[in-house]
């Protein structure tokens, strides 16, 4: 029984002590140390402490911990990037790199707070650590400019990987003019008016990210076939002319009723045989996973709205179905996200 029991303490280390980890990933990435290392590879701890502008003591703390954690490695007196950092070492503003200043800034105290908010149904994670009054994340990030600047840079990264592969997945032949309900800055639609010339899009936003995606449009030259216009998906009823919906990565930060609320919407104004087109990240049908959805739904639950959680593709084809759209297929993007496609009866 003691063998069983020095096993799972073991096995249960990276979970009690995964605080550490990403201290130290965080704090390296801050400092700029794998940028440095990349640069010249070699340096010694007192070549390192200067190039940081810190005290020999507190560098060798941070050397010690990206080397026993496996983030550097050691040969002789000098230090080395390893292939986990690498990648962190350039392209500061793509993945994966693009997620450690969000989850340092926008993640890591707030979801400490993850029993209290099961306790209390509720995103106390944002309303104990993050500073404003709005009800949700997305409403505080505009009161907090560097943290809204953090969130951008990383949901920039996410939507492209996601966008490329939605363009060469997701068939738009048939359809000639797609609503982007909460399409953001244009990442999307941009890929997606590149594949399909034929197709018109129109983003549905709030007013200030309507704006911001105006510019970008006009600044990459779709604007004769792309627009943007103000949208509050809760309270105004869709545009009427498309002939397809999509929802990019929008739904599963809401409770089940916002969710069927926003179908219903999307029902009344297509027409029959209207394209309905849902990029979500992917839960199991029998919610064993994969990690990710568990990472975010207690990132939604905890931080972003209180509300939301990754449901499972089986529980949007309910919806749909309630909605008055008839499931057609599940496209997979990545071992992580998926396309619910369906049609309008």
């Amino acid at each position: 029984m003691q063998r069983a029991d020095e096993s799972a303490a073991v096995a249960l280390r990276p979970y009690i002590k995964a605080h550490y980890h990403f201290q130290f990933l965080s704090a390296a990435f801050r400092f700029g140390l794998f940028e440095i290392l990349e640069k010249d590879p070699g340096l010694t701890v007192k070549d390192i402490a200067l190039r940081l502008e810190l005290n020999e003591q507190p560098t060798r703390i941070l050397l010690l911990g990206c080397t026993a954690t496996g983030l550097l490695h050691k040969d002789g007196d000098g230090y080395h990037n390893t292939a986990l950092t690498r990648p962190l070492a350039e392209n500061l503003d793509q993945a994966p790199a693009a997620y450690i200043p969000w989850e340092s800034q926008g993640i890591y105290r707030a979801i400490s707070w993850f029993a209290e908010a099961l306790d209390e149904d509720s995103n106390v994670g944002l309303q104990r650590e993050i500073p404003g009054t709005a009800p949700t994340l997305y409403g505080r990030l505009a009161e907090n400019p560097e943290l809204e600047s953090a969130f951008h840079t990383m949901m920039g990264s996410v939507s492209q990987l996601v966008a490329e592969e939605i363009v060469e997945k997701v068939d738009l032949s048939g359809h000639r003019h797609l609503l982007d309900v909460g399409g953001g800055t244009a990442v999307n639609a941009a890929n997606l008016a590149r594949k399909w010339p034929h197709l018109r899009i129109t983003i549905g936003d709030l007013p200030s990210i309507a704006a911001l995606a105006e510019e970008k449009i006009a600044d990459m030259g779709l604007a004769d076939r792309v627009d943007a216009v103000s949208l509050d998906a809760f309270h105004d009823e869709f545009p009427s002319g498309p002939d397809a919906v999509l929802f990019a990565h929008f739904l599963e930060i809401w409770s089940a009723d916002r969710i069927r609320d926003l179908l219903a919407r999307a029902s009344r104004q297509l027409p029959s045989g209207g394209g309905l087109f849902v990029v979500t990240p992917y839960q199991n049908d029998d919610e064993t996973g994969p990690e990710r959805s568990a990472y975010l739904s207690a990132y939604f639950h905890t931080i972003a709205s209180g509300e939301g959680m990754v449901y499972t593709p089986k529980e949007y084809e309910q919806w749909f179905t309630e909605a008055g759209f008839a499931p057609t297929r599940r496209v997979l993007l990545g071992p992580d996200a998926v396309v619910i496609c369906g049609r309008k009866l």
